[in-house]
């Protein structure tokens, strides 16, 4: 995670702009806006500020996103829980779990699993019917 979109509601930011690290370069992987605190926001904002760059770190940004972006410099770590990863790449459903000090950034990957987990419902035997 290095860059954000500020909030039109006041709150800082709206969310951060995801990306992992693939054959060297960042790729875009959507954007986190949930889960955050008030005090989260604020004190992200404040690293991120501290961050800050003119260019994207990014191969690419959808139009869209990078319209309204803020760049930094990608060094913080984002915690994101997910549903799945779309088609496109991008993370579906994200949502923010903290920020992560125990690794480089150029170390972040996007993370697969390695077996399906199959689950299965066993319906109970009805006793008196």
């Amino acid at each position: 995670m290095s860059d954000y979109r500020p909030s039109d509601a006041g709150r800082g930011l709206a969310s951060l702009i995801l990306g992992t690290y693939e054959n060297g370069k960042l790729i875009y992987r959507g954007r986190v806006g949930t889960g955050f605190t008030e005090a989260m926001r604020r004190n992200i904002l404040g690293q991120l500020e501290k961050l800050h760059v003119d260019k994207p770190a990014f191969a690419s940004v959808p139009q869209d996103i990078a319209r309204r972006a803020r760049w930094a410099k990608p060094d913080l770590l984002a915690e994101v829980t997910y549903a799945e990863v779309t088609p496109d790449g991008s993370l579906r459903h994200p949502s923010f779990e903290g920020l992560r000090e125990d690794k480089a950034a150029d170390q972040v990957v996007l993370e697969t699993p390695t077996a399906a987990v199959r689950r299965t419902s066993r319906a109970q035997p009805r006793h008196g019917s």
